[in-house]
């Protein structure tokens, strides 16, 4: 008597609900890795000034942090409601931000793709590329005075050049192959760059997005330090003046709380246009 071993018998079933649950198990052992070292810093950071073990002059509690918080929240800093401070240098940051991404994005695309346009701006490009924004601010100060124009384009500045390269440098990635084929059924320049250019060029371009707008931030805090009465820049420079540490550190923990929070929410834009990049 013959044995038929069907091939259900050996073959294990494939189970979709048991590969979510793993990657959903794997999500969260690294969401708990990634909050470890962080959750660690603040644990030591805690305990070591309220041991005394660091003079909280060098390095408040986290606790005297979030009372002076709330301390500036109710009262405002220096005669300003702490509102007015955030939105104040969030429009600044996001007015450059967004006018330098757009001027940036066109000369990359341009200078990437057109070799007598880049030719024609290189070795302008190449001689503000290693120039710090700060070397600008007193002259941008000369310039425009001491309002909002120079704060804005010498935070303008900054982001521009870099998203300016990192989008010649994604345009200089596409395929040639692409573009011939393109060329082969009879695109012209405006289809080639709105369907086999720009595509390829995106992740390139939202990377160079990102780093421009972390840049931004660290401009801005700059650029109010040396010209003006308004803005979490200006709080971190009259905390310092005064030796309040902790409204000092209120001033930074902001700058770094909205900065991580607009490179989460441009990871997100990211994510949603250059879906193919997983």
């Amino acid at each position: 008597m013959q044995l038929k071993v069907s091939k259900q018998d050996w073959v294990p079933a494939f189970k979709g609900q048991d590969l979510q649950t793993q990657a959903l198990r794997e999500k969260g052992l690294l969401f708990c890795v990634a909050i470890a070292i962080p959750a660690l810093i603040l644990i030591l950071w805690e305990t070591t000034t309220r041991m005394g073990w660091i003079d909280e002059l060098f390095l408040p509690s986290l606790s005297g942090i979030v009372t002076e918080f709330l301390a500036m929240t109710r009262k405002g800093y220096a005669g300003t409601p702490v509102i007015s401070h955030v939105l104040g240098s969030l429009r600044r940051v996001f007015t450059a931000f967004g006018i330098g991404t757009v001027v940036g994005l066109l000369l990359g695309l341009l200078m990437g793709y057109y070799k007598y346009v880049r030719a024609a701006f290189y070795v302008v490009t190449e001689i503000l590329r290693p120039i710090p924004p700060l070397a600008f601010i007193t002259l941008f100060i000369l310039w425009f005075g001491i309002g909002e124009v120079s704060k804005i384009l010498i935070i303008l500045y900054a982001g521009a050049l870099i998203v300016m390269l990192n989008t010649m440098a994604g345009v200089q990635s596409c395929p040639k192959d692409k573009i011939l084929a393109a060329r082969t059924l009879g695109a012209n320049d405006l289809a080639i760059f709105l369907y086999v250019i720009l595509p390829a060029a995106l992740p390139s371009i939202f990377t160079g997005m990102r780093v421009a707008l972390s840049v931004d931030f660290g401009i801005l805090v700059a650029a109010e330090l040396l010209a003006g009465d308004v803005g979490i820049g200006y709080i971190i420079q009259d905390a310092s003046v005064f030796f309040n540490v902790e409204a000092l550190f209120v001033g930074i923990l902001m700058i770094g709380f909205f900065g991580v929070l607009s490179d989460f929410l441009l990871r997100v834009i990211a994510s949603k246009v250059v879906h193919w990049q997983g």
